[in-house]
């Protein structure tokens, strides 16, 4: 017997993955306040990620609600007006939510690295980003003259439109491209800090999560391609949500693994720390070495200075290597100091 609906499992998928989307975005701030005591314009980003996470959210519900994931000869007229409707304004939130989650990550990679060549890269990803957005934004909104023709196909003669298939896929190759983009920008970066092989491929790890959004978005691609062949559209819709859900909120987790994994080491070292000191402490007394080192009169010095990538990605990593490295800091900075008196005291 033939499957007549997509909605149970569309709902299901839908507020599961959102879920662990918005309790990934808690624990991000959580993680960056309690333990990190950081807050930059990437964590802004994320706020505006949540905002528009729940805007996507209510867009897929509204899509279940007026009958997609059923097939499109059940459908009531008023019922197929309104799929056809909360597509188009699923299309534009699609591309803004996917600018927001980029916009993040990259904002991220720019907080932490001081590299001029990646941080050019950095920027260049940010320009496409952009570019790519407003495309595929104003492709959306203008894709036929009159605009009536969108809401109501078929029913301008005259009508003027982007090719239907151009306008469903080339957007999302454009966002797959930007996506592997973002993901290989830091690996050559964080392979080069000195830092042990294993701490390597597990920094690169969380990183490279976000590839499973990646390849969700590559599946993508089978049902857009169903959309532009079969007139079933609301039937099509109904996989489109639950691609769409696990898209779009695998890439918001990805997006919050790296701060995250402060909460996974605190959560370990607890349970393995038998004294009664907490075993968050030992971070907090780092937090405060490391500012110290940052700010210490040299240690903006490329030379022996704790760099904002190891301080920010791998400050969750190793604390111990880290205490090393801010002891070697002060170190340093005394000796020059010392140094810079007795040449002083001699002249």
């Amino acid at each position: 017997m033939a499957m007549t609906s997509l909605q149970p499992l569309a709902y299901a998928v839908a507020y599961v993955t959102f879920f662990i989307g918005t309790t990934s975005m808690g624990l991000r701030a959580y993680c960056r306040i309690r333990f990190l005591k950081t807050w930059g314009w990437d964590d802004m980003w994320a706020l505006a990620i949540l905002i528009f996470s729940i805007g996507q959210q209510i867009i897929l519900h509204m899509f279940l609600y007026w009958g997609c994931g059923l097939h499109m000869d059940t459908l009531s007229p008023v019922q197929q007006f309104n799929v056809g409707l909360w597509l188009f304004i699923e299309e534009l939130m699609y591309y803004t939510v996917h600018f927001i989650i980029k916009m993040s990550l990259l904002t991220f990679y720019l907080r932490l690295s001081r590299s001029p060549t990646l941080r050019k890269l950095i920027f260049l990803g940010m320009s496409f980003n952009v570019a790519i957005f407003l495309t595929n934004l104003l492709s959306a909104i203008f894709q036929c003259v009159p605009f009536d023709e969108i809401l109501h196909p078929g029913t301008h003669p005259n009508a003027v439109c982007i090719n239907r298939l151009a306008l469903l896929v080339a957007p999302s190759v454009l966002n797959i491209i930007e996506d592997i983009y973002i993901l290989v920008l830091p690996i050559s970066t964080v392979w080069n800090l000195q830092m042990t092989l294993r701490r390597r491929v597990a920094v690169l790890s969380v990183i490279a999560f976000g590839a499973s959004a990646v390849i969700v978005a590559c599946f993508r691609l089978i049902p857009l391609f169903e959309l532009y062949a079969s007139p079933d559209v609301s039937w099509i819709l109904g996989k489109m949500v639950i691609v769409a859900a696990l898209e779009i909120q695998l890439a918001i987790v990805a997006s919050n693994l790296p701060a995250m994994k402060a909460l996974w080491l605190h959560l370990t070292r607890s349970s393995t720390n038998g004294s009664g000191e907490p075993s968050g402490s030992k971070g907090y007394k780092l937090s405060s070495m490391e500012r110290k080192a940052a700010g210490s009169r040299y240690g903006s010095n490329k030379r022996g200075s704790i760099t904002m990538l190891e301080r920010g990605i791998l400050s969750t990593e190793s604390e111990e290597e880290l205490t090393r490295m801010a002891s070697k800091v002060a170190r340093e900075d005394s000796n020059r100091d010392s140094y810079r008196e007795g040449a002083a005291g001699t002249a």
